[in-house]
Formats: structure tokens, sequence, C-alpha cells
């Protein structure tokens, strides 16, 4: 059985492409797709995967694999072709990732974690990527409502100078699960075509969906509001346009380079670490969710 790992990133629609596949699981379950979602994954069925990061006991991992595996072969032995799974915390949190200023620092080490209850199947691991500009607004956007800190010319700085790019973390996939697909598309070109991707990740065909756009970030006037209630100027940071925007022009500047050199290694092959899957063409183009929408309620949920 093909086993998909959809591990995010968080705030690249991965909320919109797990709706969309639990609105067609009856037409998907039809064609020979399981899906498992975060009600799944997060309701007990990864409890005691990372071992040595979340204090989990060895016999906890032991516990996680079989249970894994035996919901894996009950799948599989319905006729299902693909089982697959979504939910971004397997990459890591945005809360570590501001703490740490750096992308997933142990992506790696977890997913491959989670991978190990299915590796009696072929695994393919899909990650989407977004603009750094967008991807760091966003996740400040969302952490600002529940404490998270202020876009500070300190924080922007290390924003921009960490070394971790999303191409590593692609490598770090690649090294850990030598025997994996790993399938990367942009955020850019995939928000508003989750069937796109649904027909990539398994060759089967859903509908178009025309629902509206999930967990969007707080708009701007949230933002401005709640830092005035906080006692902080809304002045000191940068609004253009009237929308959310924390880093400088000379900063948008060297995270557009840098996100520019990962879709060149991308395109190019990825040096044999991955499959892009992006479509050629403009025609999904999305637009960026700058200061529009609501709040997301789902990236920070823990797992269970």
């Amino acid at each position: 059985m093909h086993v998909v790992l959809h591990v995010g990133a968080h705030r690249t629609a991965t909320t919109a492409l797990q709706h969309h596949m639990a609105e067609h699981r009856i037409e998907l379950s039809d064609a020979g797709v399981v899906y498992w979602g975060p009600k799944i994954t997060r309701g007990g069925l990864f409890r005691g995967a990372i071992g040595g990061v979340e204090g989990v006991m060895a016999w906890q991992e032991r516990r996680f694999a079989g249970r894994c595996r035996m919901r894996a072969d009950a799948v599989r032995k319905t006729g299902a072709s693909h089982l697959v799974i979504s939910d971004e915390n397997m990459l890591g949190s945005m809360r570590a990732a501001l703490e740490h200023t750096r992308l997933y620092t142990d992506a790696g080490r977890r997913v491959a974690a989670y991978a190990h209850g299915f590796d009696r199947h072929n695994i393919t691991v899909a990650l989407c990527v977004r603009d750094y500009v967008d991807w760091w607004t966003s996740a400040m956007a969302f952490r600002l409502m529940r404490g998270g800190p202020l876009p500070h010319t300190d924080l922007r700085e290390h924003l921009v100078t960490q070394p971790r790019r999303w191409r590593h973390i692609v490598e770090e996939l690649s090294r850990v699960l030598p025997d994996a697909r790993v399938a990367v598309w942009r955020y850019e070109s995939s928000a508003h075509a989750s069937h796109r991707l649904v027909e990539e990740l398994t060759g089967v065909v859903t509908p178009v969906s025309d629902a509206p756009r999930q967990n969007r970030r707080p708009t701007a006037a949230v933002l401005h509001d709640l830092m005035e209630a906080c006692g902080i100027d809304p002045a000191k940071f940068h609004w253009p346009d009237g929308q959310f925007m924390p880093f400088a022009p000379h900063e948008i500047e060297a995270l557009n380079a840098q996100y520019q050199e990962d879709l060149d290694w991308l395109s190019t092959g990825a040096g044999g670490f991955a499959d892009y899957i992006d479509p050629p063409s403009a025609e999904t183009e999305a637009p960026t969710d700058l200061g529009r929408g609501q709040p997301d309620d789902g990236d920070h949920r823990q797992l269970a």
C-alpha cells in the first residue's frame, strides 16, 4: 500500500487540503484511498511517537509503531491502495520555529519517527513550501494572537539571516527516509488547488473545491487593536497598504532571494532528493493572505 504522510508545513493551506479530503472521503474511499486527518492523529494514533524529544519512553515508541502497523494493515486488507495521513505538526511547531528562529529544527527526526509506524508500506512524504516573507509574517501574526513575540528588530534580523532553508528540510527528510519518495510543491500555486494535489498524490480525481479559504491569519485591524490594547504603538511597525508587514524593504528583498534559490534548486531536480510536483503554469497562482481573514485555531493544537 502507498502511505502518504502530508507533513505540512504550517500556513501552507494544509487545512484546505484536509477539508477537501474530508469532504470527499466517500468518493476517495470508493477509489481505494483512505484519509486520516488531525482528528485521528491527535486522537491517540500518534501518542508516543517522538522518543527522546517529548519525554517519551522506548516502550511507548514501540506501542506507537505497533498501533500504526495494526491500523494500517487493517486498511490494506480492505483493498485500499493509498492511505493519506495529514498533520502539519509532524514537522514541529510554529512556536518552536519562532523561539529558535529556525525552520523546523528537528524535522527529519520527527518525520522519521512517525514514518516508522508505516515502514511496511511505500511511503511518500508530502511537503508544501512558501515564500519566506509570507510564511514568517503569517507565523508571527498567528502567534501574536497567543502571546507570541513582537516582530522586533533582533527577531527579524535572525529570521533573515538564519541559515536553514526549505531545501535543507527536503534533504533532511530524504536522508532519514532513503526509501521514501519526497514530493514538494509551492503554496503560491496550490492554495486553491487541493483537487490537483489529491490527484498528484493518489491518482484520484476529485471535484474542484469552491470552499472559502480556511484558517486565514488575523486581520490587520485585529492586530492593530491587539497592539494598542497591550500598550504597544502600532506605528513602530510597517503597515504597507494598511497590511501587517513586519519586514523592512531590504529584509523582504533578501528573503525573496533566498526563496528563489530554493525554487531554482527544486525546479532543476532538487539534487535527486525530491520530486517537485508544482505546475509549470501560473494559472492557479494564489495571492498572499497578508492581513486578511480570521485567526487559525488549528496550527497551535498539540499532538495527543
